[in-house]
């Protein structure tokens, strides 16, 4: 291994450029690096962590709760397609009449659920 001195020599370097770089060494090393941040600063990041968490779980609160709605109609008209055709034929027509008001109040009802819990949060994070 060699050696970095024996690489470099004081011939290479005039006198000149070896006083610059010890004006700029010890003018680097006066000079006061502390970097400020806030005394809450960790309450701070741990509260965006905690609220991006928490629309996180809400949205999939949501679209697990919508998602289920679906299966669980789906599942019952199914049932009644094998025990009584009838009946849910009747049902089925009336879904096909009536589907845009019906898909207006699932959406309605949904949407208001999902504000009310962000609106909730935001409540709860006011309060505290």
């Amino acid at each position: 291994m060699q050696n970095n001195q024996d690489k470099y020599t004081n011939d290479e370097f005039d006198l000149e450029e070896l006083n610059l770089i010890d004006q700029m060494l010890k003018e680097s090393l006066e000079d006061n690096f502390e970097i400020h941040i806030p005394v809450n600063f960790a309450d701070n990041v741990t509260e965006l962590v905690e609220k991006r968490k928490s629309i996180r779980e809400a949205l999939l609160k949501h679209a697990i709760m919508s998602l289920g709605l679906i299966v669980i109609v789906g599942f019952a008209v199914g049932i009644l397609f094998y025990f009584k055709i009838d009946l849910a034929n009747i049902i089925l027509d009336f879904a096909i009449n009536f589907k845009y008001p019906l898909a207006f109040g699932l959406l309605t009802i949904t949407s208001i659920q999902l504000a009310d819990s962000f609106l909730l949060s935001r409540t709860k994070d006011r309060l505290e």
